[in-house]
């Protein structure tokens, strides 16, 4: 007979504020170095302490939240380190995604990669910097998704919220880039795919994501008018 467990609603409450906390990093209503006071998340979410702890707990495995011992938690800040760690790392992962998609590559897989792209397609002809920003996204995540790698895809997820954070208002750095320009960067990397060619893939997709390095560094350091730490 198997165990049953209980599925307790306290679990699906912290998860919910850890989103709530999450997206307010991404949108920059919690800044870099910001302390995140219990008492007060608690009051404005008129929810109780314990569950907010849990949550910040929850973040600081994400790399969202840095926690000092007589301080408290606040949102962690990134140096010029952290900024190349994550990109390099992106870069291994995407890389991997690519590779195994090609060998267990099929129609259906293509169909689902294909609905990626027809979304950017859309997106160039009427969409808003918000929904360029969302299908790029989604375009790298259904190549993770589709490598079949649940242990990938997680470390994808969990490293493109630290991005997020660390770029903060992430609309600025499409301002120099047409919906057609995001889509014609991202169409050679599925044409390759499609063709059964990791290796030229793999190459495109480093192209895209250098790329976009160099415009996070960028938009940063100029645009914002911060100078990154060399490390910390």
């Amino acid at each position: 007979m198997g165990v049953v467990f209980k599925v307790e609603k306290r679990s699906i409450l912290v998860e919910h504020v850890a989103n709530q906390i999450r997206e307010a990093i991404k949108s920059k209503k919690l800044n870099p170095g910001e302390r995140l006071i219990e008492t007060d998340l608690a009051n404005d979410m008129e929810i109780g302490r314990s569950a907010v702890r849990e949550a910040i707990r929850y973040l600081e495995k994400e790399g969202l939240v840095t926690t000092t011992p007589f301080k408290g938690a606040h949102v962690s800040e990134f140096t010029k380190k952290d900024l190349d760690e994550l990109y390099d790392l992106r870069i291994a992962l995407e890389e991997l995604a690519i590779k195994t998609l090609v060998k267990n590559l099929d129609k259906e897989k293509i169909a689902k990669l294909q609905s990626a792209v027809n979304a950017m397609n859309q997106v160039a002809e009427d969409g808003t910097v918000s929904e360029i920003i969302d299908v790029d996204l989604n375009f790298h995540r259904t190549i993770c998704e589709l490598s079949g790698n649940r242990r990938l895809l997680s470390s994808w997820l969990n490293l493109s919220n630290q991005l997020r954070a660390f770029i903060g208002l992430e609309d600025q750095l499409y301002d120099d880039d047409t919906p057609e320009t995001t889509l014609g960067k991202h169409y050679p990397v599925f044409e390759a795919i499609k063709k059964g060619n990791g290796d030229l893939a793999v190459k495109r997709m480093r192209e895209v994501i250098t790329r976009g390095h160099t415009k996070a560094f960028k938009y940063y350091t100029e645009k914002v008018g911060r100078q990154i730490p060399e490390d910390s």
